[in-house]
């Protein structure tokens, strides 16, 4: 038996694609043996199986296709099928967008760089939405004709997803700020800039254009009057600054003079995955009234002193003075007492409010949950899974009437998906109702409410509901 012919040099190497191009039957493929490959072909091969990059080669009018292993996930269950296979055959479900590309290259010799482009590649039998960098590059004979392709990319669906999963979140946040009551906003980066400033935050600077901008550019009199300073070094050190009843002077109009407001606020620190302050989340309290009051009841205890001095020429009037001034001192003590509790108050609530907008959702009391404008479940609370015996993941990402709050009870799921569509409408939903649940049957008082962006836009709906069962 004679041995078999050396493999040529220039398919050395590769592990184990090049161990399958080695092993390959090219003896009855179009593209003949190794031997009689055209030198840019060989040298083309030879670059490709030692490159730690994902990298294919497409050669001849069939564009057939040769990997190595850093590209051989790209095809998946395709691999090693591919292998030797005509470009056409092998992305049969891609070839509306990378056919004419490839032609291109063949027909003009201009390479050409994809930087995130969508793919819809069949994996698993499903056609998956799939984003990539990638390039073609014409590979030359040595008389300058064109005899292939040269391609070199990478996924990233991934980094895709994890963005546009962001974006999402940060939408269904800046919705919820935007309709809170109290002034808020969240600054990122060393220069505090304003990456979410809810309507009472505008309404408080005078509307003025925030986003994108940083604290000293949007509001110079801020950094003139030492609070950019004060953001410094809650950026710098980590620790939260609270500050009650502290006046600034703010032009709250075009064209006007400043006006001086009382504020009580909080500089929160957030950190990002690994520790590190990234940004701060400011939390108003305008209290410009209760201290004008507080200043009006100073100078009402300084008269009544004047006058109980006046009084104190003789001794019935000093005494009806004294009379006065202890039940007036009583009054105003107890004003103060109640005034000091409210300031406290406050000031715990600023401090927790960050918090309570993460567990508000995990209350025991209500079912709560969030769907996107498909009606589609995005996450729901721990005592409404509880109520289904359901983990979160049993039912995100369905249909939010096709889940078991419904499914059980006739009628349920379609009038679900008619109140889920009047509140994606912008109408609030709300009747009492009967459902039965892996724990029982159970009443509940139900509502959907919509859920709006800063734009005034629908973003998605809160469906919540109080068990009523037992009342």
């Amino acid at each position: 038996m004679n041995p078999s012919p050396p493999s040529p040099l220039f398919l050395q190497g590769g592990h184990e694609m090049g161990q399958r191009i080695r092993d390959f039957e090219w003896a009855s493929h179009p593209l003949g043996p190794p031997h009689q490959w055209p030198p840019a072909l060989q040298m083309a091969l030879s670059l490709c199986l030692n490159s730690s990059f994902p990298t294919a080669i497409y050669w001849g009018p069939e564009l057939h296709l040769f990997y190595n292993d850093a590209w051989s996930v790209i095809p998946a269950e395709r691999h090693p099928w591919a292998l030797g296979r005509p470009a056409r055959d092998v992305w049969s479900d891609i070839w509306s967008v990378v056919g004419p590309q490839l032609a291109h290259v063949i027909a003009t010799g201009e390479g050409i760089a994809q930087f995130e482009q969508m793919l819809p590649m069949e994996r698993g039998g499903v056609v998956r939405e799939t984003w990539w960098n990638y390039s073609f590059t014409a590979l030359r004979n040595a008389d300058n004709s064109i005899g292939g392709v040269f391609n070199q990319g990478n996924e990233i669906t991934h980094l895709v997803l994890a963005r546009r999963q962001r974006q999402e979140e940060l939408a269904r946040l800046r919705g919820w700020f935007r309709q809170a009551p109290a002034p808020i906003a969240l600054l990122r980066g060393p220069t505090h800039v304003f990456e979410i400033a809810n309507d009472a935050y505008m309404a408080l600077v005078g509307g003025r254009d925030l986003l994108g901008k940083s604290v000293k550019e949007a509001l110079p009199e801020a950094d003139e009057q030492g609070f950019v300073a004060l953001l410094d070094k809650v950026y710098r050190t980590g620790r939260p600054y609270l500050a009650a009843s502290s006046s600034i002077r703010l032009q709250r109009a075009p064209d006007q003079p400043r006006e001086e407001r009382v504020l009580d606020f909080i500089y929160q620190p957030v950190v990002d995955p690994v520790g590190r302050v990234d940004g701060i989340f400011v939390l108003v309290t305008d209290v410009t009234d209760r201290a004008r009051a507080e200043t009006a009841l100073r100078l009402s205890n300084w008269q009544l002193a004047e006058e109980r001095a006046r009084l104190s020429a003789t001794v019935e009037a000093e005494q009806r003075a004294q009379a006065a001034l202890r039940r007036f001192n009583e009054t105003l003590e107890a004003h103060v007492n109640l005034r000091t509790a409210q300031l406290e108050r406050t000031v715990a609530e600023q401090v927790s409010i960050a918090d309570r907008l993460r567990a508000t959702f995990e209350t025991s009391l209500l079912y709560q949950g969030f769907l996107d404008t498909n009606g589609t479940l995005l996450d729901a609370n721990t005592t409404s899974l509880k109520s289904i015996q359901a983990k979160l993941s049993d039912v995100v990402g369905r249909p939010f009437w096709e889940t078991p709050w419904f499914t059980s009870t006739p009628g349920l799921p379609e009038f679900t998906r008619q109140a889920v569509a009047m509140a994606l409408g912008g109408q609030p939903v709300r009747r009492q109702l009967e459902a039965n649940l892996p724990i029982g049957t159970r009443r509940f008082d139900y509502s959907l409410r919509p859920v709006y962006n800063e734009r005034g836009e629908v973003i998605g709906v809160v469906p919540e509901a109080v068990d009523i069962t037992d009342r």
